[in-house]
């Protein structure tokens, strides 16, 4: 597996052959964890894009121009003493920090001293399915925010999502809202929507901002949950449940006209 995970890169790239390619999308259709990886180095790619494209369209500064024009000619014999290095122009180093994160795909940082936000997040699947595994099994304090206060609950996590939320109608299928809640996955805000049916089951919808949505709709099981996930606009959506509950994808498509 890490001599998949090491391809990643350059599968995203399209430097492998039709072979290893094959392989590797064998890979992320077995592997979640693998795919999430995945969805990381695209929003770092494209992160690093944005910036690099952002910084080739400043004019070159008079002396760095000058600079490179009176660089020495590597053809011509090095100097007989040694020559004092000139003092690094601050452009040509964030030009030199953008281009590597063009190259590379997934830097650890963008232009300034951010880190390259992970959204869509590698490894939030993950952590929501432990924030489940506890508030599932909640009654009273299932919620932060009751279902008296919908229009409190959409305005207050999408200030604090970056994207809007909305609360789906499930009733159809069975599932009343209960409330909401502000989490925290793979070190982004989360919206999480909770639901329960007639037997007391509870079902979650929750949602994170990512400038690269996932295309069309994902089925895992983590920690004993299974998984429903999609994207659209500028956030990725997963629905939680109950291992081998049957209706969830049904759910998931539901939910997923209404966001």
């Amino acid at each position: 597996m890490t001599d998949l995970r090491d391809k990643l890169s350059a599968f995203l790239d399209g430097e492998l052959t039709e072979a290893e390619s094959r392989v590797v999308e064998e890979a992320l259709a077995a592997d979640p964890e693998l795919m999430t990886e995945l969805e990381g180095l695209m929003v770092a790619d494209e992160y690093a894009k944005a910036e690099f494209a952002e910084v080739a369209a400043e004019p070159v500064p008079l002396a760095l121009a000058s600079a490179i024009r009176n660089a020495p000619d590597p053809e011509m014999p090095a100097p007989a003493a040694p020559v004092a290095p000139p003092r690094r122009s601050p452009w040509l180093a964030i030009a030199a920090t953008a281009a590597f994160l063009a190259i590379g795909g997934a830097g650890g940082y963008y232009l300034g001293q951010s880190q390259v936000p992970v959204a869509a997040a590698p490894g939030w699947l993950a952590d929501i399915a432990d924030y489940h595994a506890v508030y599932a099994r909640q009654g009273r304090h299932l919620v932060e925010v009751g279902a008296d206060e919908s229009d409190h609950i959409q305005t207050w996590l999408t200030a604090q999502v970056g994207t809007e939320v909305r609360i789906p109608d499930l009733a159809s299928d069975g599932l009343t809202f209960e409330g909401g809640r502000l989490l925290v996955a793979a070190g982004k805000p989360v919206a999480q929507l909770m639901y329960r049916d007639a037997e007391g089951t509870v079902i979650a919808l929750c949602l994170i901002q990512t400038p690269t949505p996932r295309d069309g709709f994902a089925q895992q099981t983590l920690n004993g949950f299974d998984m429903i996930s999609w994207g659209a606009g500028t956030a990725n959506y997963v629905v939680i449940g109950p291992e081998g509950r049957p209706d969830l994808r049904t759910i998931a498509e539901q939910a997923a006209t209404q966001v």
